[in-house]
C-alpha cells in the first residue's frame, strides 16, 4: 500500500459523516495529494518520496479529521435534534393530509373568531385505480390547475399528482440525513415500501383511495428530494477539498 493510500485509509476511518460524503472527500483528497506528488516528481524525487512529502504538506491526519468534523457537523447535537424534530412534524403532517382526514377547508373565519379551523371529511372511497398510468395525465393536469380552482391554502391539493410529488421531495433529504439511505437504488426501494403501505392503510381505514399511480408520483419526489440533496452536499465537499488545497 502506498503512503497517500495509507494516509487516506486513516484519515476516512474516523470521519464522522455519511459513507457517500466520506468517499466523495477522499477521492477529492486524493486528487490535490497526487497533483502534490507529481509537483515533487517533476522536481527530481522518487516516488516514494515524493508521496511521502506531498502526505507530509498535506498534514497529519488527526488534526485533519478534527477540522473536517467541525466544518461537517459544527452544531452537530443541535442539527440532530433539529432535524428529527423536523423530521417529527412532516410524517404529523403527512398523515393528517393522506390518512387522518381530508382538510375541506382551511380559511380564517372572521364571524367565528377563532382563526384557523379545520373540517374532516373522512368521507367514502370507491374509485380506486390499480392499473398503472390509468388516467394519469388527467391527474396531472387537474392538480396543475387545482390552485386555481380551489383555496390555495387546501391541503386536499397534497393529494393531487403534483401536491404528492412535493409532498415527499422533503423524504429524500430524510433518508439520507437520518437513515443514512445514499443511494438512489435505495431511495426508490424505500419510497416504493413507503408508498405501498401509505395506499393499504388508505384502502383498509376508508381514508383515501388506493391509487397506484400515487407511488410512481410518491417515488419522483422522493427521487427529486434525494438529487437536490446530493448536489448541495457535492458542491460543499468540493469547496472543502478546495479550501484544503
Amino acid at each position: 500500500m502506498s503512503h497517500i493510500q495509507r494516509y487516506l485509509q486513516q484519515l476516512s476511518s474516523g470521519l464522522d459523516c455519511d459513507p457517500s460524503t466520506t468517499k466523495e472527500l477522499i477521492e477529492e483528497f486524493e486528487d490535490h495529494l497526487m497533483l502534490l506528488k507529481k509537483e515533487y516528481v517533476e522536481k527530481g524525487l522518487a516516488e516514494d518520496i515524493a508521496e511521502k512529502c506531498a502526505v507530509f504538506d498535506f498534514g497529519e491526519y488527526k488534526s485533519l479529521q478534527q477540522k473536517l468534523d467541525k466544518t461537517l457537523n459544527p452544531f452537530k447535537k443541535i442539527l440532530k435534534v433539529t432535524h428529527w424534530l423536523c423530521f417529527g412534524i412532516y410524517v404529523w403532517f403527512v398523515s393528517m393530509a393522506c390518512f387522518v382526514g381530508k382538510f375541506e377547508n382551511l380559511s380564517y373565519l372572521s364571524n367565528a373568531g377563532r382563526g384557523v379551523t379545520l373540517r374532516f371529511n373522512w368521507g367514502l372511497y370507491s374509485n380506486h385505480n390499480l392499473i398503472p398510468f390509468k388516467n394519469i395525465d388527467r391527474e396531472i393536469i387537474q392538480s396543475v390547475f387545482w390552485v386555481a380552482k380551489i383555496n390555495a391554502f387546501d391541503i386536499t391539493f397534497f393529494t393531487t399528482a403534483l401536491g404528492v410529488v412535493l409532498l415527499f421531495i422533503p423524504l429524500g433529504f430524510f433518508l439520507p440525513i437520518l437513515f443514512k439511505v445514499n443511494t438512489l437504488k435505495k431511495i426508490i426501494t424505500y419510497s416504493v415500501v413507503t408508498g405501498v403501505s401509505m395506499e393499504l392503510v388508505q384502502f383498509i381505514t376508508n381514508t383515501g383511495a388506493l391509487d397506484v399511480n400515487d407511488i410512481l408520483f410518491y417515488v419522483i419526489g422522493s427521487a427529486i428530494g434525494w438529487f437536490t440533496y446530493s448536489s448541495i452536499r457535492k458542491v460543499k465537499v468540493q469547496r472543502l477539498g478546495k479550501a484544503k488545497a
